[in-house]
């Protein structure tokens, strides 16, 4: 297992990233405002993530993606937690989800919810696993800002 930055071509893992974030345009908002890094099995993707500063020194987790053969072998975790030690600088990260029991499993507590976020910033119904996404509910984990 590697995990790599991504400075160029980040459109080349779109399959990966629609996986966490349903609608292109909405990716494309994010994609190049932070780091992308992937973390490699085998010499293939197996898992994504993308982090951006916020305006309050804090940085944020905008998209998170495992790719399902790779599923429920804990990249997503290994890679959440290697981003987590290389945050230098930051002393908070911050993640917004419609599921935040996967977050907090990572060791994010509840910070706070945008109500109609799905409704309100996407042209078409997001869903998943069957529900339907409405509110955005944020996460947070503290990680010190010191680089390992």
């Amino acid at each position: 297992m590697t995990i790599r930055r991504i400075d160029k071509n980040r459109e080349a893992f779109r399959d990966l990233l629609l996986l966490a974030d349903p609608e292109w345009a909405v990716v494309e908002g994010y994609l190049y405002r932070g780091g992308m890094y992937v973390l490699y099995e085998g010499g293939e993707a197996a898992s994504e993530a993308v982090v951006i500063p916020r305006e309050d020194g804090a940085c944020e987790l905008k998209n998170l993606a495992t790719a399902p053969k790779f599923q429920r072998r804990g990249y997503a975790r290994s890679l959440v937690d290697f981003l987590c030690r290389e945050a230098a600088g930051h002393q908070r990260m911050y993640v917004g989800t419609s599921k935040p029991e996967i977050y907090e499993r990572m060791g994010f507590a509840p910070a706070y919810t945008v109500k109609n976020f799905f409704v309100d910033n996407y042209s078409e119904p997001v869903w998943d696993e069957g529900e339907l996404c409405v509110d955005m509910f944020y996460l947070v984990r503290e990680i010190g800002g010191e680089r390992s």
